[in-house]
């Protein structure tokens, strides 16, 4: 393994982050929020500085099989710590600002914020902020200032001023805090890495390698004769659909911000809300639909889009055998939940909250309409569950095993059953009358065994962090390992809502699920093996 072109790799990843950062600080400054300023500033120049010296100690050169598993499984997990730096700086502690960086980066949606303001919008309590270093920087600044001006407001010119006591008011808002949280979910979306290589110049076999470990689908060739060209393809979809989204929601009377912030988190399928009571804030059909409408397409796959844009034909997505399986399995749960569900409210309502929340639960995006599911029975608990461990499509920004590969699953032992009446019988697995490669279907069922060993292991885990809690049953432990290596946020019982309840050790078994299912597993546990090491 090559650490030095690795080294480069993750500070040109650093810089870019740093830089991308700034724009949270700028939201922080359009609504006057000065401590957001610093903290975004601060951990921008940190990130900045950081990636400078990893790209001085690396060098460009061609990258491996294994350099390039090591560059995106490091790459993923450098990006959590960057992201956790502004919560740090404004008072969180190190396992919760890591918490909800990472749930942010891979889409997870799962929070420990506990508090909001008049309006429901999310903030941070204000013993938390005044013992942070952000409030003691920005205090130490102001009190030098007023040595300077003991009138204590400093005239910018064009009208503006700079009121020092005002600079050290505890806002009621966190706007660029809140912003960054659902903007750090579109960059993990689509891919850090695929932005990385669409954005970055000159990666050459750098580029193609990355993609081929965080490329798209089952299939991980590139779609054209640049990987570089392909990127920017899916980017650019990815950013029309979000802009559409935006759009339509401040059509159906979302305020701007709240638009932006939901349609970053909706077509990247994470589940991120500005707003303490997510959706159900709301309380409307028409934004409920739009966003229902953009969570499907953000948990389809990729590839499909980029297909009907090339050759203008949409029925490429009609054709396409998991889009089916996918709408198939929705629509077979949405009536479970109907018939069984024990949903308050009558059939309207039934109807209402078992679609949004079997759309939300399948795409892995965790936003709610009502925070009765609960209370719901078990048999649609457990159909939550199961579309938890399901997901989106292969090459969508969902989570989960996906339903491309359960399909080749079912039919690989569909295949292995026959094989057992016939043992000279030929039989080939094919996905819409294309066959499926042996060694593609190997990959996918090593992949389901490791899914499954890794979700009864977290289980397990989760019990002995959480057995002095008496609370944390069965449901809370299961529901804690599928909506964490499922990356989809809200559980049942003690995770129902939140992960305030859960100790530092489970938040922290929580962060590496979250981590290992959003890379698929494989590149993460690569690195635990010596040859991944070797030369």
């Amino acid at each position: 393994m090559k650490i030095r072109i690795i080294l480069r790799i993750l500070g040109l990843l650093a810089v870019l982050l740093g830089t991308i950062m700034l724009i949270p600080g700028i939201v922080s400054a359009i609504y006057k929020e000065p401590l957001g300023v610093v903290a975004f500033g601060i951990s921008s120049l940190l990130a900045i500085i950081a990636g400078l010296i990893l790209k001085h100690f690396g060098e460009r050169s061609d990258m491996g099989r294994k350099d390039a598993f090591a560059a995106v499984s490091f790459g993923w997990l450098m990006a959590g710590l960057i992201g956790a730096l502004p919560y740090l700086l404004l008072g969180l502690g190190p396992v919760d600002a890591f918490f909800e960086s990472m749930s942010g980066f891979t889409t997870t949606g799962a929070t420990i914020l506990s508090h909001y303001d008049s309006q429901y919008y999310w903030i941070l309590s204000q013993e938390v902020v005044r013992s942070s270093l952000a409030y003691a920087l920005v205090e130490r600044a102001t009190h030098q200032l007023i040595h300077w001006s003991p009138a204590g407001i400093i005239e910018l010119g064009f009208g503006i001023s700079l009121d020092f006591i005002d600079l050290l008011t505890i806002k009621g808002s966190y706007f660029g805090l809140l912003f960054w949280r659902s903007f750090s979910q579109f960059l993990g979306g689509l891919g850090i890495i695929l932005l990385f290589i669409a954005i970055l110049p000159n990666l050459g076999v750098a580029g193609r390698e990355l993609y081929s470990v965080e490329g798209l689908g089952l299939m991980k060739e590139a779609l054209t004769p640049r990987v570089k060209s392909a990127a920017k393809a899916f980017w650019g979809i990815y950013l029309g659909l979000a802009g559409l989204e935006a759009l339509l929601l401040v059509a159906a009377g979302l305020p701007l911000f709240d638009s932006l912030c939901t349609s970053f988190s909706s077509i990247s399928t994470a589940g991120f809300s500005p707003r303490a009571y997510s959706i159900a804030e709301y309380n409307s059909i028409l934004v409920e639909a739009i966003i229902c409408i953009f969570l499907l397409l953000g948990g389809t796959n990729f590839i499909i889009y980029h297909q009907i844009v090339l050759k203008k034909n949409l029925n490429y997505l009609l054709k396409d055998a998991e889009f089916r399986g996918y709408i198939f399995i929705m629509f077979i749960a949405i009536i479970i939940l109907i018939l069984f569900g024990q949903i308050p409210g009558g059939i309207t309502n039934a109807l209402r909250s078992s679609v949004f929340q079997v759309i939300s639960t399948m795409t892995t995006t965790g936003f709610v309409n009502n925070f009765e599911y609960d209370a719901w029975s078990l048999a649609a608990k457990l159909v939550l569950l199961l579309l938890m461990t399901i997901g989106g499509c292969t090459g969508s920004t969902g989570g989960g095993m996906k339903v491309g590969r359960v399909i080749i699953v079912l039919k690989y032992v569909h295949a292995e059953l026959i094989r057992s009446l016939h043992p000279k019988a030929v039989i080939t697995i094919k996905m819409a009358d294309k066959v499926v490669r042996e060694n593609t279907v190997r990959a996918v069922v090593l992949f389901v065994q490791l899914y499954i060993m890794i979700f009864i292991l977290a289980t397990l885990i989760f019990s002995i962090t959480e057995s002095s809690n008496p609370q944390f049953g069965a449901l809370s432990a299961i529901s804690a390992a599928a909506c964490s290596l499922g990356i989809i946020g809200p559980g049942f019982g003690v995770v129902a809502m939140d992960f305030n309840a859960v100790s530092d050790g489970g938040k922290i078994l929580a962060v590496f699920c979250m981590y290992i299912g959003r890379l698929e597993i494989l590149p993460v546990v690569l690195m635990f093996l010596p040859e991944t090491w070797s030369e």
